[in-house]
């Protein structure tokens, strides 16, 4: 399976909520994927990619202290051994300390970066706005609340704990620890609400590029990063509507010049459309997102790509089922590059939370 496809949505997080408390508690997932052609007598697709996830949330009331982390377990955990910081199926999806003031809250540790929206299919991911989607990084963020500005700021240090390169859901976008690994960005976030459940917002986010490939260990800062992103939400409803359009720049002339990484400036343009209905338990859904090569050399050979991630979860009280179906013509590469492809995927997935 493409990496690309080995991330998840927002699904999980935000389905944490409902059985949180200030204690532990847990939850397990596991998926049955049929690919292309293994619609047959043979294989009917396989189940695989289970995991099992700790959460660990605590509020000291007296300081106003909180913590928060997700410890994943599995080969669902989505992270790739080959390039995290545990060298197993393991890990952190978050881990960080916070505390409010006022009207804001601080956080340190490893956190979502505040970059637009992350599509609402649990299993097929991020598609075409891989590495941007689902982002958790390591470092310190700032978020407050002004009546109906929201807003964000933020620094982070490296994108997972170590030389990793792998921050789980949206992970395997960002080089590989015998490549490079984003670090040092700032990020900037706004939103405001100008009518009752419609939101307009804008995200910027700059940051460099590490070398991890250089036998001496030096590390060396060579190339760096940009985004930016416009986005909007509303709820009308039952129905709900978010549309977003970002623009990627990654400049990697002079990293890693001894593997495979490119010697090029990687440029990109990402849209992004979600449509979803609620009726009872039931949540029907349509997440569309297209990738536009700006990268020389690279418009003629896959100038613009499109997926679709049609789906439908349905509570079943501690926790989801979900099925849904993916087709794309293009994927995302580990350097933010736009590839050709041609897949179609169902998935049928559960997950139980306690």
């Amino acid at each position: 399976m493409k990496k690309t496809l080995l991330v998840t949505a927002m699904a999980a997080a935000t389905a944490f909520p409902a059985v949180a408390s200030d204690a532990i508690s847990g939850g397990f997932w596991l998926n049955h994927a049929i690919y292309d052609g293994d619609v047959d007598e043979a294989t009917y697709g396989d189940t695989n990619f289970e995991a099992l996830v700790l959460y660990i949330d605590k509020t000291d009331e007296a300081s106003g202290w909180t913590f928060s982390s997700e410890m994943r377990y599995g080969k669902g955990a989505f992270t790739d051994p080959d390039n995290n910081n545990t060298g197993s199926h393991f890990g952190f999806h978050k881990a960080w300390v916070g505390k409010e003031f006022g009207n804001g809250q601080v956080k340190i540790g490893k956190s979502a970066v505040p970059f637009g929206y992350g599509t609402m299919n649990f299993w097929p991911g991020d598609e075409l706005l891989g590495g941007y989607g689902d982002q958790m990084d390591v470092g310190v963020k700032w978020t407050a609340t002004e009546g109906a500005l929201t807003y964000d700021v933020a620094y982070f240090h490296v994108d997972d704990f170590g030389n990793s390169t792998e921050t789980m859901d949206d992970g395997g976008h960002w080089g590989s620890t015998a490549t490079y690994q984003k670090s040092q960005t700032f990020v900037g976030n706004v939103a405001y609400e100008f009518s009752q459940g419609q939101q307009v917002g804008a995200s910027y986010q700059n940051g460099r590029l590490r070398d991890l490939s250089d036998a001496n260990d030096a590390r060396p800062y060579d190339g760096n990063h940009n985004a930016a992103i416009v986005y909007y939400s509303g709820e009308f409803g039952p129905v709900g509507v978010k549309a977003q359009y970002m623009t990627t720049y990654r400049d990697l002339r002079g990293v890693a010049e001894s593997t495979d990484v490119p010697q090029a400036e990687i440029k990109n343009d990402r849209k992004g459309l979600t449509v979803s209905y609620a009726m009872d338990d039931f949540n029907f859904y349509v997440d569309y997102t297209n990738a536009e090569s700006n990268t020389k050399g690279n418009e003629d050979v896959v100038g613009s790509a499109d997926s679709f991630a049609p789906g439908m979860s349905y509570d079943y009280g501690p926790g989801w089922f979900y099925v849904e179906y993916v087709t794309n013509d293009g994927t995302i590469g580990q350097n933010g590059e736009l590839n050709n492809a041609d897949e179609d995927y169902w998935y049928f997935t559960m997950d139980y939370y306690f």
